[in-house]
């Protein structure tokens, strides 16, 4: 396999977007996309390493990440193990296109609630079947960093931890088709919750609630009980369309 090139953006005399600039991960995955499907690359080649790319656009690492989530839902790009992130399509994808709740827009969420359900039921079934111990152990993972995020008060982090547990569920399916998805539905839903988290977390309770529902799930699928795996994502998506409705209705009020 051929050395893969250095990606045009970036050369020095790129043009790097500001980090304030409005839809900054939709920018960055624009500008990849065009990359790869420009023909310097071919499909199974790997692309520069993420630091390398968030430095030269002058962007975070999580904005980099965002973007490049964006890529893997169309199936342009795949992380692989031991080699990075390589190219698996050099055409632009013509998939499933949803535009993402705007920041406030509770019914809007809530309809993305409502498609969550039925694939977190499934993929946590899957996931009690066919998780592995590294799998178990990226979870626990993810609980701890929740658990220290509602003690902090910090919502940001306990967003980004809580969907890291749910795609460390997806994951842990073997399907990557779920990964996908998640990933997908990842990119609509984070910023909403991040506003809505901000909103239920002065209710008392909310965020320990929560925390028990996750850590019932993890326990399910530690068992490797598919069916009180099911149960328990239920549950917890139930609960979270409840809580969600709650905060909005309170906001409707303030």
């Amino acid at each position: 396999m051929p050395t893969s090139p250095s990606l045009p953006l970036l050369k020095k005399n790129a043009a790097a977007p500001a980090q304030s600039e409005p839809n900054l991960t939709d920018r960055i995955a624009e500008m990849l996309l065009d990359e790869i499907t420009s023909g310097d690359y071919l499909v199974g080649e790997v692309l520069p390493p993420e630091q390398a790319i968030a430095t030269r656009l002058g962007v975070s690492r999580t904005v980099l990440r965002e973007a490049v989530s964006r890529l893997k839902v169309h199936g342009v790009v795949q992380s692989k193990q031991g080699r990075g992130l390589t190219v698996m399509q050099t055409t632009r994808p013509s998939v499933l296109r949803m535009q993402a709740a705007d920041v406030g827009d509770a019914d809007q969420v809530l309809r993305i609630v409502e498609l969550r359900r039925g694939f977190e039921i499934e993929a946590a079934a899957l996931a009690a079947q066919r998780r592995d111990d590294n799998d178990l152990a990226a979870m626990r993972q993810a609980l701890r960093k929740m658990s220290d995020a509602i003690a902090s008060g910090d919502v940001a982090i306990g967003v980004d931890a809580d969907m890291e547990f749910h795609r460390c569920v997806a994951r842990a399916t073997r399907n990557e088709h779920y990964l996908n998805f998640f990933d997908f539905l990842a990119v609509l839903l984070k910023k909403n919750l991040r506003v809505s988290r901000s909103r239920s977390a002065k209710i008392a309770g909310r965020g320990s609630q929560a925390q028990k529902e996750h850590e019932a799930l993890f326990t399910a699928i530690n068992k490797g009980d598919a069916e009180l795996a099911r149960q328990e994502a239920r549950t917890h998506v139930d609960n979270t369309e409840s809580r969600l409705r709650t905060a909005a209705a309170t906001t409707d009020k303030a």
